[in-house]
Formats: C-alpha cells, sequence, structure tokens
C-alpha cells in the first residue's frame, strides 16, 4: 500500500471523528442555545403577565387576577405566584404557599434563578408588579427546565465530513504529486548507488524540489564520473590479466576476442540494447578472468584431474564475478560471468539455474565460448558445420534450444575468421572432450615479470623447468 493511500485512509478516518466531534459540540451549544432562548422567552412572558396583573392587585380584584394567572399557567405550562406589597402570597396557582410571607426579592429589579422543588430543578422569573411607578408586589413563573432531547446534530456531520473530505482528497492529489517527484528522485539516487546513469525525467522541476534534483544532477554527474573511471581502470586491469594468462598460454589465445563476435551475431538478431550488448561483450572477454586465481600448474596439466582439481577450475567464473561485482557497473557483467556454465537442464554450476533463470547474457556467452573452443582449439579443430553438429547434440540439456538455434542460423551465413593458433582448450564447466599440448610461452614473457607482480602469484606453481 502506497503512502499516499496511507495518508488519505488515516485523513478519512480523521475526518470522521472531526466530523463527529464538531457534530456532538454543535448539538449541545444547540441545546445551551434552546436553553437560553426558553429563559428569554419565560422572563418576557413574567414581564407581561405582571403588567396585566398589575391593575388588578392594585384593586384587590383576586378573581380576575387569579383567570389571568390561571390562563397564563395553562399556556405556558408554569406555576404562578404573586406576592402583595407586604410580601405575602396573594395568589398561588399550586395553591401551596397559601397566604405565607415570602418577602419581596425584586427591589433591584427583575431576575431569572434556579430552586429545587420536590427533587426537580426548576427556573424561576422574578418580576416587580409596578402600578403608576410604584412596586405594589413582585410575580413569579416557575417552569422545569426542558433537557434538550437531540444529542447529535446529523446537519452538521454531514457538513463537516463532507468538508473534511473534499480536502482529504485535495490532499491526497497534492500528496501524490509530491510522491512521484519524491519516488522519481529516490530511484534516481537508487541507480546512481548501482553506478548507472539516471534517466531525465520530464515534468515541471520548480518548487520545493527543484534544489534537491539540482543537488542529484550534480550528484550523479561526479559518482558517474568517478565510477567510470574506477570501472575503466578495473577493465583496464582485467583484460591485461586475460592478456597475460593467454601469453603464458594457459587459456586459449584470442578466445575472448572471438566469443565476443560470436555473441554478437546472436545479440544482433535479438536486438540487445546497447548498454546490454556492450555488457555481455565485455563479459565475453573477461570470461576467463577467474582462472588468474587458479593454480597455473592446474591449468597446463595434462593428466586426469582429481575431485579437488575439478572444483577449483570449476569455480573459476565465481572467482572472477566476486572480483567484477565489487564495482557497480560491472554488476551485470558479473552476472553473466558468474552463471557461464549454468545449463539449460538445471544441472550446471554454481545455482543450477534452469532454462530462462539463467540470465540471458551467461546463455548466449555459453554458445558463443563452446563454439570458438570446437572451431579453434584441438589437434584437429572442427568446422563450423561440424561444431554445429556436435553442440546440436547438446541442445536443451546444455545450450538454450531458441539462442542456439538464432546462432546455427547466424553462423551458417557468416564466415569465420581463420584460426591457426594452437592453444589449451578449456571447455565451459570443466567438461574437456580432449586436450592438446599447450604452446610454448612468447619469448621474454617471463621476464617481463616482476617479484611483486600480480602475476607472480600465477607463477608460483610452474614446473621446475619453466621456472628456471
Amino acid at each position: 500500500m502506497s503512502l499516499t493511500v496511507r495518508l488519505a485512509m488515516a485523513l478519512s478516518v480523521a475526518s470522521f471523528f472531526v466530523a463527529m466531534l464538531v457534530a456532538m459540540l454543535g448539538a449541545d451549544r444547540n441545546g445551551r442555545q434552546l436553553l437560553v432562548m426558553e429563559a428569554e422567552q419565560q422572563q418576557h412572558f413574567a414581564l407581561q403577565l405582571a403588567d396585566r396583573v398589575s391593575p388588578f392587585l392594585e384593586r384587590g380584584d383576586l378573581l380576575r387576577m387569579s383567570m389571568l394567572a390561571t390562563a397564563g399557567r395553562d399556556l405556558v405550562g408554569s406555576r404562578v405566584v404573586v406576592l402583595d406589597r407586604t410580601g405575602s402570597v396573594a395568589l398561588d396557582t399550586s395553591l401551596v404557599f397559601g397566604s405565607r410571607r415570602l418577602g419581596s426579592l425584586t427591589q433591584g429589579g427583575s431576575f431569572q434563578r434556579q430552586i429545587e422543588i420536590d427533587g426537580k430543578t426548576l427556573r424561576e422569573s422574578l418580576v416587580p408588579i409596578r402600578f403608576g411607578g410604584d412596586a405594589i408586589g413582585e410575580l413569579r413563573l416557575q417552569a422545569a427546565i426542558a433537557v434538550p432531547a437531540e444529542a447529535f446534530d446529523f446537519n452538521l456531520f454531514g457538513l463537516v465530513f463532507l468538508c473534511c473530505l473534499t480536502l482529504v482528497v485535495v490532499a491526497s492529489m497534492m500528496g501524490h504529486q509530491w510522491s512521484q517527484r519524491v519516488r522519481s528522485i529516490t530511484a534516481a539516487l537508487a541507480q546512481v548507488a548501482s553506478g548507472q546513469r539516471p534517466a531525465e525525467h520530464a515534468g515541471d522541476k520548480s518548487g520545493e524540489l527543484r534544489e534537491l534534483g539540482q543537488v542529484l544532477q550534480e550528484l550523479e554527474k561526479g559518482v558517474h564520473d568517478g565510477l567510470e573511471r574506477v570501472v575503466t581502470t578495473m577493465v583496464s586491469l582485467a583484460t591485461q590479466v586475460v592478456e597475460g594468462m593467454e601469453r603464458r598460454s594457459l587459456i586459449p589465445k584470442g578466445h575472448g576476442e572471438r566469443t565476443a563476435r560470436n555473441a554478437a551475431l546472436v545479440a544482433e538478431r535479438i536486438e540487445l540494447q546497447p548498454a546490454d550488448l556492450r555488457d555481455l561483450d565485455l563479459a565475453c572477454r573477461l570470461q576467463d578472468l577467474g582462472k588468474a586465481w587458479v593454480r597455473p600448474a592446474l591449468l597446463q596439466k595434462q593428466t586426469e584431474l582429481t575431485s579437488e582439481e575439478i572444483q577449483s577450475l570449476h569455480s573459476h567464473p565465481v572467482r572472477g564475478a566476486d572480483h567484477l561485482d565489487a564495482l557497480p557497473g560491472l554488476r551485470h557483467v558479473a552476472r553473466m560471468v558468474r552463471h557461464q556454465n549454468e545449463r539449460h537442464d538445471g544441472t550446471g554450476m554454481p545455482q543450477q539455474l534452469r532454462g530462462e533463470r539463467i540470465p540471458l547474457g551467461s546463455r548466449i556467452l555459453a554458445i558463443a565460448s563452446a563454439f570458438d573452443l570446437w572451431t579453434t582449439c584441438g589437434d584437429q579443430p572442427l568446422d563450423k558445420d561440424a561444431a554445429l553438429v556436435q553442440m546440436q547434440k547438446h541442445r536443451g540439456e546444455v545450450f538454450d534450444p531458441w539462442l542456439f538455434d538464432l546462432f546455427a542460423e547466424a553462423v551458417t551465413g557468416h564466415e569465420l575468421e581463420a584460426q591457426t593458433d594452437k592453444s589449451v582448450m578449456i571447455m565451459p564447466g570443466g567438461e574437456v572432450p580432449y586436450r592438446l599440448q599447450p604452446e610454448q610461452s612468447e619469448p621474454g614473457f617471463g621476464h617481463e615479470l616482476t617479484t611483486d607482480s600480480d602475476l607472480e602469484v600465477m607463477l608460483d606453481d610452474l614446473p621446475p623447468e619453466e621456472a628456471s
């Protein structure tokens, strides 16, 4: 689940709870407003009732005053108490107080208060009764406080929730745009870390991420230039090591170059990308790099190899790939070299990969390398047709059948370069159908080595007659 989706879900849930909270607070606020409105209406009614009662209280007309108070009680559902000048009860619609003296409380003007009667909370409005400008009594209007029944405002909830969802949609769209821009920069950083050149991304590069993009470009340029120099140096050193082994006849001379030309025949037919084609070409030329860490005596041995020696020989692709894999820019090349001895049926080395699980470059390399060994090595090298016949026997077992058919089709219409050199043949996977006597090394090569060179280790196990 992407960060944008998680953010949208979190904001939606938060919006729901915010809307609920606002709706409940709104309902409570509406309830308080309703209570205030009822209190104002009660106070206003008490004032009007006091004005109507004042002439009857002044004349002592209790009958009409009683009828008016009773009508007021029935109209608003309240209890009406009227006090005379002395503060004694002149009228009580509930007939509770009788003629008791309660005392006037409205000398300072009308007001409201809450009282408790029989365990009930009542709102009491106290209003002075005036006649001719003089206070002649007091009217008390008592009513129960209505508790608001609505505890949740659904209309307010829907309005707030809809507004919040609108903001969530807008925030999600903006977050998605930011996420895409950050993701593109993250992908570019990952490509820089792997030694690749990031692709150019179209779009608006202004805003907060513009400076980050500029820094990334500078970083990419510096890292790429540095890695390119290191890779170039590494490839140059590896090429010198391979050429040194060729001069010592530890590996067939020109095998890597010819393998690269053979691999190019298949690469052209399947239309490999230029970058992949360059990696394949380099993998073909450095396929025997790992043999620099194999004892030279083992590479020149003419007798049958022991199981330990076979295992050591079979491990040369892994050793070469481990050294190439140290640089991000050579990791694809290292992967092709590492799996060059895998078999299509899954019985190869080092990981017993099967079919299309084997890297495409490794499958092409295996076919091109084997064909060169069949046609250039041995006392009696085979011509291309005979070599294809021999390789046909391993189609589907060792070699990828689709790639082999493409290679065979390309080779039959391609004239191979004549090859007269005779070298030790090292078949991929260590399978050596026949052996040749190695040629003598080139004159003067042994004197070019110094005691501190990388190739000195390679000469430690030379036969005594060569070491002298």
